[in-house]
């Protein structure tokens, strides 16, 4: 699955948000940063499955590029594998 992030360079290396997901982390480097992103969405998308939560609705690049506040972000997207269904034991 591919998630939009939203990088923002810091004095200590780069904030990255995953806005379908309400995700906020930073790397030392942009790679760092899309690792980082790439754990947190693997990580939140198991929660909503553990809890048999709706996955929230991905929303276009275009949506978050109407947002004021985000034009002078560095938009890019990561690339998640598909989360397994559980087999209960």
């Amino acid at each position: 699955m591919r998630y939009l992030i939203m990088l923002e360079q810091t004095e200590v290396g780069f904030a990255v948000q995953v806005p379908d997901l309400a995700i906020v982390t930073y790397g030392d480097t942009i790679e760092a940063a899309k690792q980082a992103a790439c754990e947190a969405i693997q990580i939140n998308l198991e929660a909503y499955q553990e809890v048999g939560q709706a996955i929230p609705e991905r929303q276009s690049i275009e949506y978050h590029l109407e947002n004021p506040e985000l034009r002078e972000l560095i938009f890019a997207y990561v690339e998640v594998p598909e989360i397994k269904a559980r087999i209960a034991a």
